[in-house]
């Protein structure tokens, strides 16, 4: 009984408390960088190492704190990962030298956490790594914040050091000034604009049955008056661009239907694990303080909201001019299985909100 209070306590303690309190929830291992990729030679770099064998090179390996320290887990801490990839760009390892996730009080084990990680050997660091789509959460079922956040950081962590060695090249487009001209335009005219962007989850995609939307979800920029004001209002506009700091960006996302993108994660751990942001190599998650509800939409002819918010990047490397990604994924029941839908959406902020 008393194991129980005391689990039941933990659980309830906020990010904070997590961070400062419990370090019997702290674990740290040792390693090698062969852990990782087997090589003869480890030359280090600037932030990682070359690996070489019988004097050729063969990969990289790199720490993620090095790279991807701004994201934390459910405890508010980094989930230190030694990450290995060869010359292809093909994940040749990956291993958690630390952690403090309270994935035990949700009845998993180390080997779980173990199980999740494994599947990243052989991916190829090129293409997609979303949960629920190519990385499956059937080891680690239960602690969504932890995976998503974990993936963020190998994903991202990788992608960096793949793109300052070359495997990736990432098209060098020019950055653009938004556009402070205001025009009123209605819903409709923001969506065939390609301003607003939709991603529709139906009932029947999640084992509900019914073609009816499950999320039906809207998501833009903040920034270019033309958007940002139509959709907000100008009270609420004015109030969201007050808070930016420089360099910040923000985006506006709500939905209708009975489903929530938003989760409950942030309720509990302060992370939106249900969907993030991607740009070129980089990932983009965010926390219940970078968050502002939202709870009306201005623009004449504009759906119903049931949930929405306003989310700051607090990345300076954000670029609003250059293609994004939303991505998301929903956690649902079939039978006594869980399982989970992806969905993405590209945006691209049209040309018409960017100076000429």
């Amino acid at each position: 009984m008393k194991k129980i209070i005391v689990l039941l306590f933990v659980l309830m303690l906020p990010v904070a408390a997590l961070a400062d309190k419990p370090k019997f929830l702290e674990h740290r291992y040792e390693y090698k960088l062969e852990d990782v990729l087997k090589a003869d030679k480890y030359e280090k770099k600037d932030r990682y190492w070359e690996a070489y064998t019988a004097g050729k090179l063969v990969g990289y390996v790199l720490l993620s704190k090095d790279w991807t320290k701004q994201h934390v887990g459910y405890a508010g801490k980094h989930m230190e990962t030694l990450i290995g990839f060869d010359t292809k760009g093909q994940i040749t390892g990956v291993k958690v030298v630390f952690h403090a996730e309270p994935i035990v009080l949700i009845g998993l084990k180390e080997e779980n956490y173990d199980n999740f990680m494994k599947q990243y050997k052989g991916m190829a660091i090129t293409q997609g790594m979303s949960v629920g789509n190519e990385i499956k959460m059937d080891a680690i079922t239960g602690a969504t914040v932890t995976a998503v956040v974990q993936n963020a950081i190998i994903a991202e962590s990788a992608r960096k050091v793949a793109s300052m060695s070359g495997i990736i090249q990432h098209a060098h487009q020019k950055s653009h000034k938004l556009s402070k001209k205001f025009e009123a335009l209605s819903w409709k005219d923001l969506m065939d604009s390609g301003a607003v962007k939709n991603i529709v989850v139906t009932q029947e995609e999640i084992g509900q049955g019914g073609k009816e939307p499950y999320i039906d979800l809207f998501f833009g920029l903040v920034a270019p008056p033309s958007i940002g004001k139509n959709v907000l209002g100008e009270r609420a506009y004015a109030d969201a661009m007050d808070t930016l700091k420089e360099g910040e960006s923000a985006v506006f996302i709500f939905s209708n239907g009975p489903g929530s993108f938003k989760g409950s994660g942030f309720a509990r751990g302060g992370v939106f694990e249900r969907f993030n942001l991607e740009q070129d190599d980089k990932s983009y998650v965010f926390t219940d303080k970078d968050y502002k509800i939202l709870t009306d939409i201005a623009a004449k002819g504009s759906p119903a909201l049931r949930e929405g918010g306003i989310f700051i990047i607090r990345a300076k490397d954000f670029d609003q001019s250059k293609p994004f990604k939303l991505k998301l994924v929903i956690g649902y029941r079939a039978g006594n299985e869980k399982k989970f839908k992806p969905a993405v959406s590209d945006y691209k902020l049209p040309d018409k909100f960017m100076e000429q």
